[in-house]
């Protein structure tokens, strides 16, 4: 269960007249998309293929999508997670120029098998799926170091 509490900071250079972001009509052409990607997600796995920095925080499976991704997840694992954690996450931008410089919202420890345990946390590409961006996660006021990317 992923519990959203959205909140995003918005550059005081946009104005509030600025028309949004137009994003790619998607005409899927296959079970799995080709994502181009202009900045570098975090790519580093441990021995049980997760993408990870430090071992505490990971990725299972990619670390990106394409922009307008609006009902695509990843899961989220953490050592020694319990089942209805509740964790606080922060996107912060690093590339591109999405509207928000920054989003958060919460998600919620549910059942999972995956190579660090059987708890995960469902996040959604959702509110920070703007075509050409890299976001730094930072989870509980703690910067896991891992960068996700979303393409185009």
């Amino acid at each position: 269960m992923l519990g959203l509490l959205f909140v995003a900071c918005v550059d005081p250079a946009v104005s509030r007249t600025t028309p949004p972001v137009a994003t790619p009509a998607i005409v899927p052409t296959s079970t799995t998309r080709a994502v181009v990607l202009s900045c570098e997600p975090t790519r580093k796995t441990d021995a049980a293929g997760v993408v990870t920095v430090d071992g505490g925080f990971g990725i299972v499976g990619e670390a990106s999508t394409y922009g307008g991704d609006t009902e695509g997840t990843f899961w989220l694992v953490r050592k020694g997670a319990a089942l209805g954690d509740s964790i606080a996450l922060h996107f912060e931008q690093t590339a591109g120029k999405a509207p928000a410089t920054w989003v958060e919202y919460n998600a919620t420890g549910s059942p999972r098998t995956t190579p660090w345990g059987d708890v995960a946390f469902k996040v959604g590409w959702k509110p920070i799926s703007f075509s050409d961006t890299c976001w730094r996660l930072v989870v509980d006021g703690t910067d896991t170091g891992l960068v996700v990317a979303v393409g185009h």
